[in-house]
């Protein structure tokens, strides 16, 4: 599997190819962008965006569908259990860009629930005629002020600075739909603000779990042993989504040669590698939820993703290190034989044992810290540490060793810090060996 021409022309290497293509400099140069926006899935429409930043992706928010839209405020307005009204006011300041009839349409785009919970957070809406409204604070930096129809009186109780304002977006939504606008009031005042981000939550974690991104306790499982027993075939039934297709921040560290691009590059049947193109979205988007990342930082998200492919090519060569222990495969049949493990392991398996490879090393790491030498060592203030740049390498590849997930670290001397995953048995040997040396240096 090294002849590059060959892989060029393999199903998979076509799908990343066609993902590569989907970012947002070329979208936005498109001649039809509503067409090119059309044809993204929701999860490949909020990267894109976040990719070239809210404040030069208008174009393409204009042409975002209300499930794009509603995605994309899944993904970025929530802090785990809390919604995050400033977030969505970044969204919302970037739709007013193209005026008040827009803001209005975006926001009344997004579910109904999520409408109510912004202006629950950010207005008490009162009813003059029944409500026993307090004594205004006459230090406030904004009067309260009657709605449009005349029926309410709003006030401002957000601290937050909002670059728009809630009662701007509200004249939007009365010029755009005024009936729809006076409804939303006399839901926020009705409503307890607790119940309806309850219900926005819940709504919203359904819609997460049906892209891949599941709750935290279950994304827990990628960081757990996996199964000795070997699980029967899988049946080859495609899943039954249309979130099949790879984002392109996902597609990049896909497209770097290891086992599993090996093995995908070999997989001619297209069902077959779509619905394997799925579950290795879901992967990702479950690391994501287990290392607790945001999806805003794409950087950290590309990171994330590279983590996953070198797991699961570490959890398929020591799966085949079992199955061939008298000698080792070389490049081209071990491939082939990573095949046969796609169609027995699912992904999210393969990743628990490329986990699993590196817990051995873990256990060495912490019992290298009953060794009083060592464990002042590691322990040594800061201030007292040495300006050697490799004992602070040797520093950071502990630290990695000892995380709630191993992970490999100190081999960059301008990123003494940086992590990455360890991708193959080569990476495991060689950290083994270093631990080894580094303790005996430490303790002689």
């Amino acid at each position: 599997m090294t002849d590059n021409k060959i892989i060029e022309l393999t199903p998979f290497r076509a799908d990343l190819t066609r993902a590569l293509t989907r970012r947002g400099e070329r979208i936005l140069a498109a001649s039809d962008i509503a067409s090119e926006v059309a044809a993204l899935e929701p999860l490949e429409a909020y990267y894109i965006v976040r990719e070239i930043g809210l404040d030069q992706a208008l174009p393409i928010l204009l042409e975002l569908s209300p499930e794009q839209l509603e995605a994309c405020v899944d993904l970025d307005c929530w802090n785990r259990y809390d919604f995050a009204v400033d977030s969505l006011d970044e969204w919302l300041t970037a739709f007013a860009l193209a005026g008040p009839e827009t803001l209005a349409r975006s926001f009344s785009s997004l579910d109904y629930v999520v409408q109510l919970l912004f202006l629950a957070q950010t207005v008490t809406v009162y009813d003059p005629d029944t409500d026993q409204v307090p004594p205004e604070d006459e230090g406030k930096d904004t009067p309260r002020a009657p709605t449009p129809d005349g029926f309410y009186l709003l006030d401002v109780k957000t601290d937050l600075a909002l670059k728009i304002h809630p009662f701007t977006l509200l004249d939007a939504l009365y010029q755009y739909d005024p009936i729809a606008a006076h409804r939303l009031l006399s839901d926020v005042r009705v409503d307890l603000p607790m119940q309806i981000e309850e219900e926005a939550l819940r709504f919203r974690n359904g819609r997460m779990q049906d892209i891949g991104f599941v709750p935290p306790e279950e994304a827990a499982v990628l960081f757990s042993r996996p199964s000795i027993r070997q699980p029967l075939p899988r049946p080859q039934k495609p899943i039954d989504s249309a979130l099949t297709r790879l984002p392109s921040v996902y597609a990049g560290p896909l497209s770097a040669t290891t086992l599993l691009q090996q093995a995908l590059s070999l997989i001619t049947d297209k069902e077959r590698l779509s619905s394997l193109e799925q579950e290795i979205v879901w992967a990702i988007n479950s690391a994501i939820i287990a290392y607790g990342e945001k999806t805003q930082d794409v950087k950290q998200i590309i990171d994330i993703a590279e983590r996953v492919r070198d797991t699961i090519s570490l959890g398929m060569e020591s799966l085949l290190a079992k199955q061939e222990s008298t000698s080792p495969l070389d490049g081209a049949t071990a491939a082939a034989k990573a095949v046969d493990l796609l169609e027995v392991w699912c992904i999210t398996d393969l990743f628990r044992h490329g986990f699993a490879a590196t817990l051995g090393l873990q256990q060495e790491a912490r019992q290298a810290l009953s060794e009083p030498r060592f464990r002042g060592w590691y322990e040594l203030a800061e201030a007292n540490q040495s300006d050697d740049s490799t004992d602070r390498l040797e520093r950071a590849f502990v630290a990695a060793l000892l995380g709630r997930h191993p992970l490999r670290s100190g081999f960059d001397p301008a990123k003494p810090e940086d992590v990455r995953a360890f991708a193959c048995l080569a990476d495991i040997d060689a950290a083994h060996l270093r631990l080894k040396q580094l303790v005996a240096l430490i303790c002689r």
